[in-house]
């Protein structure tokens, strides 16, 4: 046993050597084969003697069943989020302001004006005249110092406003921010960051990640608790071939690195974390017993001492000069980094500073990140298809010359709507200027003039589907229209006022007649439109809705082409064609038996799922959730009038569903198809009513209370997961601007809401403000 129990300890410490070796110093001294054998040694070893496995062993890290939820846990100190900006002039101005409030010389010379003012204020009343020459001298003396404080502030500026201990620069990983706990030496506890107070325990997801320490070791001492702040990403060679595979599967590829990060270390079952390839880069810290560490250069050393990655791009910087050359010059070096950043985060480098700088509400005063501006490319636009929808909206898409931005190569971006095309003249053969939106979603920003040819043509929409044939109908922006709706009104209007008044009606001008400029969206005519049926089946199994495992796009269009599935309940019946189904190419039996279990599963979602699942129109996954929650059973809502749905109440406030998601879900319900789909489900056993257990948790209340409405172009999130935010921290999504807004979140052409909420003064919130606002407590 002893001997046994000897080279199960060798093999532990020499693993951790390599890991600390291949994440940490960035040096590995053996090849994945051999790495691969001494764990599979020491697996071997802890089966024949499961009574000398450890918690912290490497062969520990996915260990036990899939988990049935994330508990939410209060963080022992709270996680600020980071203010950001885009301006150098900015990132100077928060400079000027930490060298203002620690700088010294000028701290000695705010206490004597202090003093002077104390005294001066001591004097008042007094008319002697030693008192008023004192006065005098008082006044003189602070005119002297102010000047002093000037010139002080005069050099600080030209010098690069410098601090005590300087300024430390490191990239700005776009990842997961994450906390994780030790207690004497061992990872105990993972908390997302959550609200910034509470985060969910993802304990069991982190400890898959192997970049992620299970115990601190080095020759610095380890404190008996210490919380290591950090970031978690997915690099992306990983993302990439996670995707593959996921598309190989038939099942949705993700979007982007960090939604696929967010979304993994949300997964129940670890083993899918631990197939990630997940990595985590330290750049804070939480809650520390002993004594402090003096700068954020010592605490980055003691990490990579006790076997926990950092940065090796952090930086020392001695003033703001060499901080925005770092900043220029990691511009062009994040490009090959392998995992996503968006710009550089500046903080001062002494702790003891650091808590004399403080914090607002949101953020700490003593760093500031620059972010980058979105990456822009230039190439060849060389056509235009128009692509249809689950609502039969048909969207141009710009087929361009391939181009690489924002770390990876573009071949086609959206031009949203005929009035985008039209406003910035966007013609086929022209040179354009590209950029990706967050640096996720690649849309044509404008066109090189000078570099049109002669043979650039005029883009033409679309008068029929271009996939069924159907008339398609034009939606105009709903501003101009009513406008010229209300023209009328508003003549009748003048001519009674002046005829009251005893004058002659002033001139309306007319407006201009609607044109494609204001054209908003083209829409399919047909309800059965091919094209509109793959879409809304590939919504309906998306994971926000009924969330279908294993019914991705793919597998969509296999079950289309094979005539199995012409509607909704189909899909349900679809075990019944079980030797059809394994029929299909690349679907073994294992394949087909998750499809058809998760098809299963599906059933049991509930109301709010089935409604946002249905793709009716105006109605997202909060609408869904407010009209479910409100008449708990589809015959319910079936049954109320139009009226009744845009004005029920909530709480005593207005539910937010409003006129036109009224409208839109009443047509639905009544009109053949919405019954003639809603009694398939209802035939394939689908539940149709919703109670308190299919509510998403609730995970903070940093916006109890609070009234949101959701506007415009998104860039980070789709309009359900900004709205599901919303929701699950505490606020209430509406789809109304009122007086009871609390806040607008405006994307890019926000319209008639924004312009609302400006008349009402409700505060308009931009994402990034969003997420700040997630972190608040005021």
């Amino acid at each position: 046993m002893a001997d046994f129990h000897q080279e199960i300890e060798r093999l532990r410490d020499e693993i951790r050597g390599h890991d600390r070796r291949y994440y940490v110093d960035a040096t590995p001294t053996v090849s994945d084969q051999e790495y691969d054998r001494l764990l599979s040694r020491l697996k071997e070893l802890e089966a024949a003697h499961p009574e000398l496995v450890t918690p912290d062993s490497p062969t520990q890290r996915v260990a036990g069943e899939p988990i049935d939820g994330f508990q939410t846990v209060e963080h022992a100190r709270r996680m600020y989020s980071i203010d950001n900006s885009y301006d150098a002039a900015e990132l100077g101005e928060w400079a000027r302001r930490c060298f203002e409030a620690v700088d010294p010389e000028i701290a000695a010379l705010e206490a004597e004006i202090t003093a002077l003012g104390a005294e001066h204020e001591g004097l008042k009343g007094k008319r002697d005249d030693a008192t008023t020459r004192r006065r005098k001298e008082i006044e003189d003396r602070r005119l002297e110092l102010a000047g002093v404080r000037a010139e002080r502030l005069a050099w600080g500026e030209e010098h690069g406003y410098p601090v005590d201990g300087g300024y430390t620069c490191e990239p700005k990983i776009d990842g997961v921010a994450v906390s994780l706990r030790y207690e004497e030496g061992k990872l105990v506890q993972a908390l997302s960051r959550g609200d910034g107070r509470r985060g969910d325990d993802i304990t069991a997801n982190v400890r898959t990640i192997r970049s992620v320490p299970l115990t601190l070791s080095g020759k610095r001492p380890v404190p008996e608790v210490v919380e290591v702040r950090g970031e978690i990403v997915m690099p992306q060679a990983d993302f990439e071939r996670v995707n593959a595979a996921l598309v190989a599967e038939g099942k949705e590829p993700i979007v982007n690195p960090r939604n696929g990060t967010a979304g993994t270390l949300k997964q129940l079952d670890p083993q899918v974390a631990a197939a990630r390839g997940l990595r985590f880069i330290a750049h804070g810290q939480g809650e520390l017993t002993g004594a402090p560490f003096a700068t954020y250069e010592d605490w980055l050393a003691a990490l990579a001492d006790w076997g926990v990655p950092t940065n090796p791009l952090t930086k020392a910087c001695g003033d703001m000069r060499a901080a925005l050359a770092y900043i220029d010059g990691f511009a062009t070096d994040r490009a090959g980094l392998g995992y996503g950043t968006d710009g550089v985060v500046v903080k001062v480098g002494r702790y003891d500073l650091q808590e004399q700088l403080g914090y607002t509400s949101r953020f700490p005063r003593w760093c500031m990140a620059y972010k980058y501006a979105a990456e822009q490319a230039v190439t060849e636009l060389l056509e235009v298809d128009w692509q249809v929808g689950k609502t039969g909206k048909l969207t141009p898409r710009a087929k361009m010359t391939p181009v690489f931005v924002a770390g990876t190569t573009v071949q086609h971006a959206t031009l949203h709507n005929l009035g985008e095309v039209r406003r910035k003249d966007i013609r086929t053969g022209d040179t354009v200027v590209i950029e990706k939106a967050g640096e996720i979603i690649p849309q044509v920003v404008s066109v090189v003039l000078e570099k049109r040819s002669a043979g650039a043509t005029p883009i033409e929409p679309p008068v029929t589907c271009p996939v069924c044939g159907a008339e398609v109908l034009i939606e105009y922006d709903q501003r101009r229209q009513n406008d010229i709706t209300s023209y009328q009104a508003r003549v009748e209007r003048e001519k009674k006022a002046a005829e009251k008044a005893g004058r002659e009606p002033s001139e309306i001008p007319h407006p201009e007649p609607l044109s494609e400029l204001d054209e908003s969206g083209r829409y399919c005519s047909d309800p059965e439109c091919p094209a509109q049926l793959k879409e809304r089946l590939i919504h309906f199994a998306g994971r926000s809705q009924m969330d279908i495992d294993g019914m991705g796009e793919k597998v969509v269009e296999q079950l289309l082409d094979a005539g199995l599935v012409r509607s909704y309940g189909d899909l349900f019946s679809l075990h019944e064609k079980r030797d059809a189904v394994l029929a299909l190419e690349r679907m073994g039996e294992k394949k087909a038996d998750n499809l058809f279990a998760g098809i299963e599963a599906a059933k049991q979602r509930g109301l709010a799922r089935v409604l946002v699942g249905l793709g009716v129109r105006h109605v997202g996954s909060t609408a869904s959730q407010i009209l479910a929650a409100h008449y708990g059973s589809i015959d319910a809502l079936t049954a109320a009038s139009e009226e009744e749905i845009a004005t029920f109440k909530v709480d005593g406030a207005e539910s937010g569903i409003g006129d036109e998601i009224a409208r839109s879900i009443a047509e639905y319900l009544r009109s053949a198809k919405g019954r003639h789909v809603i009694d398939e489900l209802r035939e394939a056993g689908v539940r149709l009513e919703e109670t308190a257990a299919d509510r998403p948790a609730t995970l903070g209340a940093a916006l109890a209370g609070k009234t949101l409405v959701v506007t415009g172009t998104l860039t980070k999130y789709s309009r359900s997961e900004i709205e599901g935010l919303i929701a699950q921290h505490g606020g209430k999504p509406t789809g109304s601007v009122s007086k009871s807004t609390d806040y607008l979140v405006a994307g890019e052409k926000a319209g008639s809401k924004l312009a609302k909420a400006e008349k009402l003064g409700v505060p308009v919130l931009s994402e990034t403000d969003f997420e700040q606002l997630l972190a608040a407590t005021d």
